[in-house]
């Protein structure tokens, strides 16, 4: 919109000081069109005075509507816009005598020399010229808006326009250059206006929309201008189409054709908004998106751009446009892409929501931002952030530990920001306070190189205050639209490290834990140790990367990098078992993959369910081992079967000493390793006893032989006490070990005979394998001994006796009664 400047109203002030010497006048606008560059400012003078009447008139300019004499022939001079005097008048025209109180057009048009531009068509004169319009008017004659219209461009053929959101009807027929077409009154509302070649209305020529929903009662003069073809026409103005008002006012009609990519994006958390009816109303045609569903977007939209469009939101289901809820009318930048996203809640009668902690408004709006469908880089991805929740405060975004934004509150967008297609923790966190996470995500963005994404915060931090909408989230919108992506909220997870690959080459590592935010390092972790139960991200893969002892970071000296996933409010047994190259050492029996790998179990405790037990679960972590039962001495087997990686659930224990027999599976009777597990000081506690070691260390690089590791909550590795070496078999050596009376009551007397001089042992179990009373004598004589047994001490009920010496083992069962 462009208003006639200074000077030419202080030329309109001097030609009223001369109009009002005559007695009677007409009202006369002036409307440059002449679209000659030579021509493109200009003076004029009426009657050659001294002064121009209108100064510095520029092309598609206008006055409003001023007094000049009636009954009397007007000179109107035209001079450059330089001019000094009417001595520089180019060309003069003489109006006719004017009918006093009439209104007229004066449109100034044509070319000063039209050798040298194209002529129109139908061979008009195309030499400068004032056209004259009467009766023009100032004020429509109802609530409609009356309209004239003027063919000004002179190497344009007649025209026929038609008004094509009116589903093509004939507005003008035959409009030649140089004329104009009288009033017609249209409704003050929107139009496009399509224009053809006369008599060919199917090839459009252009097309227009002109918005006359603010003149309803007024008048104006819709002329078009400029040349079609410029580079004909000494370069001058480009073909448009304007509108002239009764002050001055000149609008440009813009020309439709253009277009703009737009993806639409429901984030309305309103439960009463689950699902929408949207309509984009273009005038010539409404696009209907049929039940739209929360947490859905579209694929980009072409639609049209330059001016204005009508979206609107509707019930699902809804039968026409009228039944909208709410209305948007966005102009979409030509050759743009843009995210056009539903946001907030409609507050319906009846409904209540939390108010944003901001302040900021949470009514239904539509933001509308930059999209992108690409990035320019193949391994790249670009990502816009979107603040979309409306009860929640303003935040901050980190991302893989970085502050990404430092505080965006509801409604605010980020802007594009390009990173590596890779995997990512974003967390929300408190504004300014990138320490303090509120709300952490994982987004795995690797598979997505190339492309873009817009981040989304959606649903309320508090649904029983909203209406019990969908719960905060952040989600992933692709250019492809659909579902939104959810990104996967990060749970807590517990978890012990066990190093048990016996493999020489790993006898002491680096551990890595890379949870994406931060890198947690377990340093010179050597074989059969564990950490403590330490915390862990659950519900995305971390990775855990094991390296040389020498390494310096996550990538230096790799070994191997496994990839682990923990359940949310999970305990896990992490162990760390097999060989580097199972090429170079025993194959297991059972031919199970002996590789190095992480091993997690699930449902690990860090205390004991009874105060009064000790809670102990086994792993089968030696690769050269066949399958096992592990046999509790005097207490039959508590482990059936386990072959390599395989763990047991928990066995809740009395806390007291135990002799556990390994066998092979189904042959108890051939035991492969005895163990003496004391955990009579463990009451609360639990552990892990891990199979560890190789049975032939010969055939395997001479790694370490074969036991059981006894690892407890708080990290305390103990390898137990491996007795099968001085152990015999039970039956040949019971004459060394006699008790009587057997039974017996109150006491009775142990006898025993030592072939060689050193430590002499005794246990006495329950049938269940616990420990009762244990006893060393350290320099033992050779030859018959005796040891007194007290019934007090043992309690009643059939109890064993095992004695060893450092050559030989021998067990016997006494019955105490009570």
């Amino acid at each position: 919109m462009k208003k006639i400047i200074t000077p030419i109203l202080m030329g309109l002030g001097l030609l009223m000081l001369n109009v009002s010497l005559y007695a009677q006048t007409a009202n006369v606008q002036i409307i440059h069109n002449a679209a000659d560059p030579n021509a493109a400012t200009v003076d004029i003078y009426l009657d050659a005075g001294a002064a121009p009447a209108v100064d510095d008139l520029n092309f598609r300019e206008a006055t409003n509507f001023i007094a000049l004499p009636a009954g009397v022939s007007i000179d109107v001079g035209v001079a450059p816009g330089t001019s000094t005097g009417p001595s520089d008048i180019l060309a003069t025209i003489t109006l006719p005598p004017l009918t006093a109180g009439e209104n007229y057009i004066a449109m100034a048009t044509g070319v000063l020399v039209p050798a040298l531009f194209d002529q129109t068509a139908n061979g008009a004169d195309i030499a400068f010229k004032l056209e004259i319009l009467t009766p023009a008017r100032q004020l429509g004659t109802s609530t409609d808006v009356d309209l004239a219209v003027f063919h000004g461009a002179t190497d344009v053929d007649s025209v026929d326009i038609l008004v094509a959101s009116a589903g093509g009807a004939t507005l003008i027929d035959d409009l030649a250059y140089g004329t104009f077409q009288g009033y017609a009154a249209v409704a003050p509302t929107k139009y496009i206006l399509d224009i053809t070649p006369y008599n060919d209305n199917s090839t459009v020529v252009i097309s227009y929309f002109v918005d006359l929903s603010t003149l309803g009662g007024g008048a104006a003069t819709v002329f078009a201008s400029g040349f079609l073809n410029p580079a004909n026409n000494q370069n001058g103005p480009g073909f448009g189409v304007f509108a002239a008002l009764a002050d001055g006012t000149v609008l440009p009609l813009t020309a439709t054709g253009d277009t703009a990519d737009v993806q639409v994006i429901h984030n309305s958390g309103d439960p009463a908004a689950d699902s929408v009816d949207i309509y984009v109303d273009i005038l010539t045609d409404t696009i209907k998106l049929d039940n739209v569903a929360y947490r859905t977007a579209t694929g980009f939209l072409t639609l049209p751009a330059g001016y204005p469009i009508d979206i609107v939101v509707a019930a699902k289901n809804s039968t026409s446009i009228a039944d909208g809820l709410a209305s948007f009318t966005p102009t979409l930048v030509a050759d743009s892409r843009s995210l056009a996203i539903a946001s907030g809640v409609l507050n319906l009668p009846g409904s209540s929501f939390a108010a944003n902690p901001d302040g900021v408004d949470n009514g239904f709006t539509l933001l509308l931002t930059e999209g992108r469908n690409a990035s320019a880089s193949a391994t790249d991805l670009d990502v816009t952030v979107v603040h979309g929740s409306t009860d929640a405060p303003s935040v901050g975004v980190n991302a893989n530990g970085g502050a990404l934004l430092d505080s965006v509150a509801y409604q605010d967008i980020s802007g594009y920001v390009t990173i590596p297609a890779a995997q990512y923790r974003i967390d929300v966190t408190a504004a300014n306070d990138p320490a303090s996470v509120l709300f952490p995500f994982y987004f795995d963005a690797s598979g997505l190189g190339g492309g873009a994404a817009a981040i989304l915060a959606s649903g309320f931090l508090t649904p029983a205050d909203n209406e019990d909408g969908a719960g905060f989230g952040l989600f992933a919108v692709l250019p492809a639209g659909g579902d939104f992506v959810a990104l996967t909220p990060v749970g807590a997870a517990r978890a012990q490290v066990i190093h048990n690959a016996a493999d020489p080459a790993a006898d002491t590592v680096d551990i890595y834990v890379n949870t994406f935010a931060g890198i947690v390092k377990v340093d010179d972790f050597a074989f059969r140790t564990a950490t403590g139960f330490i915390d862990l991200p659950a519900g995305y893969p971390v990775d855990i990367v094991i390296a040389a002892p020498t390494s310096a970071d996550i990538t230096d000296g790799v070994i191997a990098t496994i990839p682990l996933t923990a359940t949310d409010a999970d305990t896990l047994h992490i162990i760390a078992n097999g060989v580097l190259d199972p090429s170079g050492f025993a194959a297991n029996p059972e031919a199970i993959s002996t590789a190095f790998n992480l091993y997690a179990i699930g449902g690990s405790r860090e205390a004991a369910r009874d105060a009064g037990n000790v809670d102990l679960r086994v792993f089968h972590g030696a690769t050269d081992a066949p399958a096992v039962d592990v046999v509790a001495f005097g207490s039959g087997v508590i482990v059936d079967s386990a072959a390599y990686t395989d763990a047991t659930g928990y066995l809740e224990l009395p806390a007291a000493s135990y002799q556990l027999n390994v066998t092979p599976e189904g042959a108890n009777s051939t035991v492969v390793g005895s163990f003496i597990a004391d955990a009579s000081g463990l009451g609360g506690g639990s552990g892990i006893i891990v199979a560890s070691g190789f049975l032939t260390p010969a055939d395997n690089a001479d790694g370490e032989a074969f036991g059981l590791l006894l690892v407890l909550a708080d990290g305390t590795a103990i390898l137990l006490d491996n007795v099968t070496s001085r152990d015999r078999d039970l039956g040949q050596n019971n004459a060394l070990l006699k008790t009587y009376p057997n039974p017996f009551r109150g006491s009775a007397t142990l006898e025993y005979s030592v072939d060689t001089p050193g430590e002499v042992s005794f246990q006495i179990l329950d049938m269940s394998g616990k420990v009762l009373s244990e006893k060393v004598i350290s320099n033992q004589f050779v030859g018959e001994q005796e040891l007194n047994l007290s019934a007090e001490e043992l309690g009643s009920g059939m109890r064993l006796i095992i004695m060893r010496t450092e050559t030989s083992r021998a067990v016997q069962k006494v019955l105490v009664l009570e």
